[in-house]
């Protein structure tokens, strides 16, 4: 018995299969992590396992709910309450609640009378983000089980071994994914991402040029893309960052745009350690303005004219 085909999560395979080994499957779980990470495939599996090998998707006895757009209904639990009363065909019967975190709290008090009485034959699985949004209640009758982000390692060997990316992609990938393997897969498809990395050494080489008119042009770029602003002023730090490990002889294992390393060397030789670091200030400082809800064209246009002063300096 084994979840081989689960990426990671170590702790949370211990658990399920020390209980199920020594007959202590819970009546119900709350499986507890951010989006993406896997928690579904998991408890797919687990219900695969629960079911005695057959497909969950092919079974009468298992059930799968999703909220009736933002949320989930109180009409759906309380579905679930009278199907969970019917006898399975076989040994057991699995419901799995995704986004359990966007029941209402009359959905959650529905739920809460077959979470505290349940039939000896039913396994619910609740996944959520955040299990603090649950009512005490009903997260105290759940078995919990966390999951965490992978290890860039992990995702990086997965990628060029499943998706036969080179080292240094997959090493900038899984640096990028933070941990989250279904975020990684997405990045790799991701017109926008790539965008984003281009653009971003064209703005670097045109703030080296110094021309100031030509700076005041590259907040047209942040205008454009408003609600990716916090996300391109993080991949132009790490530019930065990466030209200061580099500076500092650090191993390259550190370094996240890897397969951009020529780049990086070109434009890391024309400034000094003082000076990137002074520039990556810069940018987190407009982060901060913006989460502050500054003006982005203002905010963007003092950093890039602060930037340009850092250089000349």
């Amino acid at each position: 018995m084994s979840f081989d085909t689960i990426l990671g999560q170590e702790t949370a395979k211990r658990f399920i299969i020390n209980s199920v080994e020594k007959g202590r499957i819970s009546h119900a779980y709350l499986f507890e992590g951010p989006s993406g990470i896997g928690k579904k495939t998991f408890a797919l599996e687990y219900a695969r396992l629960l079911l005695e090998g057959k497909e969950p998707g092919n079974s009468p006895d298992f059930c799968m709910l999703e909220p009736d757009g933002a949320s989930f209904k109180i009409a759906q639990i309380r579905s679930l309450c009278q199907d969970i009363l019917i006898r399975p065909y076989g040994k057991r019967k699995v419901y799995l609640l995704d986004e359990a975190d966007k029941m209402t709290i009359q959905a959650q008090n529905s739920l809460l009378k077959s979470l505290e009485e349940p039939p000896e034959y039913a396994v619910i699985i609740l996944l959520c983000k955040n299990s603090s949004v649950l009512l005490p209640t009903v997260a105290s009758r759940c078995e919990l089980v966390r999951f965490f982000p992978l290890s860039q390692k992990q995702v990086q060997g997965y990628l060029v071994e499943s998706k036969q990316l080179s080292c240094e992609r997959a090493h900038a990938i899984a640096a990028f994914s933070n941990g989250i393997l279904s975020r990684a897969l997405n990045l790799i498809e991701s017109q926008e991402f790539s965008d984003f990395r281009e653009k971003t050494e064209r703005l670097i080489e045109t703030l080296l040029a110094g021309n100031t008119v030509n700076i005041f042009s590259l907040s047209s770029f942040f205008e454009s893309n408003k609600d990716g602003a916090d996300e391109i002023l993080d991949i132009i730090a790490t530019y930065f960052r990466d030209m200061a490990l580099i500076k500092m002889d650090c191993d390259k294992d550190f370094i996240i745009n890897l397969d951009r390393r020529d780049f990086i060397d070109s434009v890391g030789d024309k400034f000094s350690t003082g000076q990137i670091l002074r520039i990556i200030e810069e940018l987190d400082n407009c982060k901060k303005r913006l989460r502050s809800n500054c003006n982005l064209a203002i905010s963007v246009q003092a950093m890039l004219l602060n930037i340009q002063e850092v250089i000349r300096w």
